[in-house]
């Protein structure tokens, strides 16, 4: 008899773990269904908001969908890449960031149906991507011509979703004037939008401006305040007295020294302030200090002044002006001078002054002031503001609008149900399933507006057979027809998230094993009985 005297091979990690087959499949589903499921009531005009407590007691209230995901940071892997999903959805599109987290959520639930019904993954896979190639076709036949009224419903229709503000529609068209401004110059960057809040009155004073704001006043009562046809100096340089390198002293005897040394340092801030007068300039802005002798000299040259102006704003401002920022005032030239048509100093709330740069050199500046009556209100105008502006970008670049509501999910699945029966296999329930999952977009409005989702479903279907501009209107809490209400979603947005929802879904479903290594030791020894969140 012989032994078998061969050590078992050992491939893992000690302490790593291991999850294969349904197992791994069926707890990577979970994942996203309770993400789903978190995220889903917050969807439309009458969802909730989510009250988020980090650990140092900061309470933030939001019902964005990727601020949600970013916020409480979750460990499992599938749930990671659904959290990549929606932060690609929010830079890319700026909306639909809690949608596609729904959408992925509802087809791993049909697949996970599916797969008690003994269907293949692989079989599920290939009937998600025919049903996804469909709905992008029928996206496309429902699509709407966009005008400028179009853009102003979509960008009503992104920032109604995260609140109840009573000037939509003047915000919308603001918004939509000046973007479509923007972009007939060419000159849409994400770098040169800049959205300031101010807590006090109401979001109707909200302001929407082509212009640079700098969050600064004017450093001398004496300085002008208001000044046409600026020629703008961008500094990186402090105006005031050299200190002393290393442990250099100097050693003054005589009050005539003392005196010397003050008339010296006089004479060189004077001449770097002349270096400023030379080139042109009558207005100046510098990243770091001014004392209080080199305002004086600003002062008695009439150049406006302002000082530690934040760095983004100085690059804001280089861009917009085409000034150079300049590290050494000693090489500044004529050629470092950006222009603008107006500056000016204006007080924006209660004793708090900002200067506002105008009619500059280059195109392509979009100041928002935010107004709310409190922290919250200002956080949530913010984020409708910045999905409206990825929601009419988008949508201008292809001139295509969707109707809302869930009017254009509900026109896919019944064009699925339709389209499922061309074929006579397991896909055809699984062409069904996707069909299934997209219904829960409008089912999920309604039952967020205190809606009967049964009657909901039933009067769509109907609807639809004869519009399929027909969708939930959740503010009447009806049936109606979403073109005639203004109510439009971005065409490119939703293809898109049909898009990437499909293949996360798709690849979540293809992970049959998932090898967790083992965590690290925290100081002070092992934690026994720490869960692992891979498994």
């Amino acid at each position: 008899m012989v032994q078998n005297t061969q050590q078992p091979l050992i491939v893992l990690a000690d302490g790593s773990t291991r999850t294969v087959g349904s197992q791994a499949t069926r707890n990577n589903i979970m994942a996203a269904k309770l993400l789903s499921n978190v995220l889903i009531t917050t969807l439309g005009p009458r969802g909730m908001d989510k009250m988020l407590v980090n650990t140092i007691g900061d309470v933030k209230i939001t019902n964005d969908g990727y601020t949600v995901l970013k916020e409480t940071e979750p460990d499992h892997p599938a749930a990671k890449m659904i959290v990549d999903l929606s932060k690609t959805q929010e830079e890319d599109y700026g909306d639909g960031t809690t949608t596609v987290v729904v959408i992925v959520g509802e087809l791993l639930k049909q697949a996970e149906k599916l797969i008690d019904q003994g269907i293949p993954i692989s079989t599920i896979v290939k009937g998600f991507e025919a049903a996804k190639n469909k709905a992008l076709e029928v996206l496309d036949d429902i699509a709407i011509d966009v005008s400028k009224e179009e853009l102003i419903n979509i960008a009503r229709t992104s920032m109604s979703g995260k609140g109840s503000f009573t000037n939509l529609d003047s915000m919308a068209s603001k918004l939509v004037t000046v973007l479509m401004d923007l972009i007939e110059k060419d000159a849409i960057d994400k770098d040169m939008i800049k959205i300031r809040k101010i807590h006090g009155k109401g979001t109707a004073n909200t302001e929407i401006t082509e212009s640079v704001t700098v969050d600064k006043e004017v450093l001398e009562p004496e300085m002008p305040h208001d000044i046409k046809n600026a020629k703008i100096c961008l500094l990186q340089y402090p105006i005031d007295a050299r200190e002393l390198q290393n442990s250099a002293k100097i050693k003054l005897t005589t009050p005539g020294e003392y005196q010397a040394y003050l008339d010296k340092e006089e004479e060189m801030l004077e001449e770097e302030v002349q270096k400023i007068v030379e080139s042109g300039a009558n207005v100046l802005f510098n990243n770091k200090k001014i004392s209080d002798l080199g305002q004086h000299f600003l002062t008695k040259h009439g150049i406006m002044a302002a000082k530690r102006v934040k760095s983004g704003d100085l690059e804001r401002l280089a861009k917009a002006t085409g000034a150079n920022i300049v590290n050494n005032i000693r090489e500044l030239t004529s050629d470092d001078i950006g222009e603008a048509g107006h500056v000016y100093e204006r007080e924006v709330y209660e004793d708090r002054e900002y200067i506002f740069v105008e009619d500059c050199k280059n195109a392509g500046t979009l100041n928002i002031i935010v107004r709310g009556s409190t922290k919250h209100i200002t956080d949530l105008l913010e984020r409708a503001i910045e999905d409206a502006i990825g929601a009419v970008t988008q949508t201008i670049k292809n001139n295509k609008a969707l109707p809302g509501g869930g009017a254009s999910d509900m026109a896919v699945a019944k064009a699925l149900r339709k389209y499922a029966e061309s074929f006579t296999d397991k896909q055809q329930l699984v062409i069904k399933a996707y069909a299934e999952a997209l219904e829960q977009i409008p089912l999920a409005l309604a039952k967020n507006a205190g809606m009967d989702t049964i009657d909901v479903l039933t009067e769509l279907t109907a609807a639809q057979e004869k519009s399929t501009n027909m969708g939930v209107n959740v503010i009447k809490r009806e049936i109606t027809d979403m073109t005639e209400d203004k109510i439009l979603d971005s065409q490119s947005a939703k293809k898109s998230m049909m898009d990437s929802c499909t293949e996360i879904a798709a690849e979540v479903l293809r992970i049959d094993d998932v090898v967790a290594s083992r965590p690290e030791t925290p100081v002070g020894g092992d934690m026994p009985g720490t869960p692992n969140p891979y498994l």
